[in-house]
């Protein structure tokens, strides 16, 4: 089953194409490229992470797009995972 997650906000579809397009980043990095602000882009991270479409992938909190979140980018939803509220 796929849906439209009601959790998402429009910053986080740019983050995903940007580290999609751009990968990995650090979180600073990323808001400064996006020209969003630092506490903004950890917040959306963060949710991101939880749900499954990026993951951290060094000790030094460095972000990839996961493959749930190449499939929200490419079909605009993503597979009800457990957790998703």
């Amino acid at each position: 089953m796929s849906t439209s997650p009601d959790w998402t906000h429009p910053a986080d579809e740019r983050i995903l194409r940007f580290l999609s397009e751009n990968p990995p980043d650090y979180v600073p990095l990323i808001a400064n490229r996006l020209g969003m602000h630092l506490g903004y882009v950890e917040r959306r991270v963060d949710t991101l992470v939880d749900h499954g479409l990026l993951e951290p992938v060094s000790g030094e909190v460095i972000y990839a797009v996961t493959e749930r979140g190449e499939q929200y980018l490419k079909e605009g939803t993503v597979a009800v995972a457990p957790g998703d509220d």
